[in-house]
């Protein structure tokens, strides 16, 4: 490998740290049953809060997306012509971007423009970023079973962690859902510095490197 590239698998570290800053910079956001005047009241106090929290996120979501690419060619490089699984993977990972790009952009819409529209547009915005959960839920689920099924058929590590990704994809389709995105964002760094650990691979027939399997 050359130069930074050795350490792309790390933007999975990054994307996961860069989560939990923005939410200790943001807090605990309204509920989605909070009245109009508490949500209202709590994206005016905190507008410069919000607004960097919402900074922050995207800048993770910068991560994820380079991270998406990084497992795909790990998942790639194993299981040879046509990658299903990892195209499936790299899919979720994309929906689940899209889905977290949408909950921190509610919370800045609403924070950047309180005071300067009707209070029902801010309260509209508030239950928006309160409980639209489903895009990243789904796309977590899909990136997980994906990235399950493909260690287990042998794909760069151990089985275990193939086994936990099952499970944790299963709890996203679940009234769980969100412990299954907080078990997902573990298991992202957890495979981050595994991977970083082994090395990225190449395709299957380059002879720059060898495929990864079960360390020796």
């Amino acid at each position: 490998m050359r130069g930074l590239e050795r350490y792309a698998p790390l933007t999975g570290v990054l994307f996961v740290v860069f989560v939990i800053a923005s939410t200790i910079i943001v807090g605990e956001t309204p509920a989605a049953d909070d009245g109009p005047a508490e949500a209202v009241g709590y994206w005016a106090r905190n507008k410069d809060e919000v607004i960097a929290g919402a900074i922050v996120a995207a800048i993770s979501t910068v991560f994820l997306l380079w991270f998406a690419g990084v497992w795909r060619a790990t998942l790639a490089a194993s299981e040879g012509p046509g990658s299903r699984l990892a195209s499936t993977a790299f899919g979720g990972l994309i929906v689940a971007a899209i889905g977290w790009s949408a909950l921190y952009t509610f919370g800045f819409i609403a924070a950047d423009t309180s005071g300067d529209v009707p209070a029902q547009v801010t309260w509209t915005l508030s239950v928006l970023q309160a409980d639209f959960f489903f895009p990243l839920a789904i796309g977590f689920a899909v990136f997980l079973l994906a990235s399950g099924l493909a260690l287990l058929r042998g794909a760069a590590f151990p089985d275990w962690p193939g086994w936990v990704a099952l499970v944790l994809g299963l709890v996203c389709v679940t009234p769980g859902g969100f412990f299954g995105v907080l078990g997902g964002l573990a298991w992202i760094l957890g495979i981050s510095v595994m991977l970083f650990m082994r090395g990225t691979p190449t395709m299957p027939g380059s002879p720059a490197t060898e495929p990864l399997g079960p360390p020796d």
